[in-house]
């Protein structure tokens, strides 16, 4: 059994490069984080920080021109990186899983539903009979509060919200220790945004499985996760849980995300992040998000910030902390 305290995922100075004819993009860039037993936990930032290329990482599953080019990635244990393709295919979906990013485009189109959820059992248990496997998709189905009749349906004849809790439900078949919800409610309104995800986070629980959910919408996160990491640049800049994070957020970047956000309640301007963010094939030196950032200081420029806790359990990358 394994321990309350224990990590179900711990990764260490991942790196992950997509190779050009200039150089490496250096999507990921030495991030480190962990994911303890039953938990929830974040990745937030911008567009092409590197959040999904990190989920891809996790599952093994960049392709060329990208490479994993160093780090660790454990799942309770069992070293990722160093697995065989065959000994890797077989962790997949039964103890670490993905609902992609897509869910309008994750399924095949000319497969009915039952025959695609059945495919991933059938995969990893073999044949079964015809009616466990028919019972076991039903099963299925009803947990992410679908009827039985979509198994006979096709993916064209489903909704927005029907895919992806279908997504779900394949991603889940095998009660994996690790779901990866990448983007999981993305192209969806923001009615069916709560629903998925009310059903996701229900179905989480219920397997006792962790989490990681990615996505740049913060209000949403705020609701999801108890622990969040902002990246920024293919860097993890903050990692805190989600009270930290947004009553009491360390990092300038993180500061002018929750800024940006909007409210109700405040009817004040907006801030905006100034510039854009940095082509990670030929990144600034020093701290990457000094280009942008309005608390710069000289040595910002050439000197790059380590992640390191400054508080209990909060953790940043800034050199307005150097001194703490």
């Amino acid at each position: 059994m394994i321990a309350r305290s224990t990590p179900v995922l711990e990764v260490k100075d991942l790196r992950v490069y997509y190779w050009t004819s200039r150089g490496p993009v250096r999507a990921v860039d030495g991030i480190s984080f962990t994911v303890n037993r039953k938990e929830r936990f974040g990745l937030v930032g911008e567009s092409g920080c590197g959040k999904s290329t990190t989920a891809m990482a996790l599952l093994r599953l960049i392709k060329p021109p990208g490479s994993i080019e160093g780090g660790q990635i454990t799942l309770n244990g069992l070293d990722i990186i160093q697995l065989g393709k065959e000994e890797m295919r077989e962790i997949r979906w039964s103890r670490i899983s993905l609902i992609p990013q897509g869910a309008m485009n994750s399924l095949n189109p000319v497969m009915r539903i039952r025959d695609q959820i059945a495919d991933v059992i059938t995969t990893h248990e073999g044949v079964l009979p015809k009616k466990e496997l028919e019972a076991r998709v039903k099963e299925l189905l009803n947990m992410v509060e679908l009827p039985g009749k979509v198994a006979d349906m096709y993916p064209h004849e489903l909704s927005g919200g029907m895919k992806q809790r279908v997504c779900i439900a394949m991603a889940t078949a095998l009660d994996p220790q690790l779901i990866i919800a990448d983007e999981p409610t993305s192209a969806l309104d923001v009615v069916v945004q709560r629903a998925v995800m009310q059903t996701l986070m229900g179905v989480q629980e219920r397997l006792e499985s962790s989490l990681i959910f990615i996505g740049h919408d913060m209000g949403l996160a705020a609701q999801v996760v108890g622990r969040l990491g902002v990246m920024y640049a293919g860097k993890l800049v903050e990692v805190g849980n989600v009270r930290q994070v947004y009553k009491a957020s360390l990092h300038p970047y993180t500061q002018l995300l929750i800024s940006s956000l909007p409210s109700p309640r405040d009817k004040r301007k907006k801030k905006e992040i100034p510039g854009l963010p940095p082509t990670l094939l030929d990144p600034p030196p020093g701290c990457r998000f000094h280009p942008r950032c309005p608390q710069v200081m000289d040595h910002c420029r050439h000197q790059e910030p380590e992640l390191r806790e400054v508080q209990s359990g909060h953790l940043v990358a800034c050199h307005l902390y150097d001194e703490r």
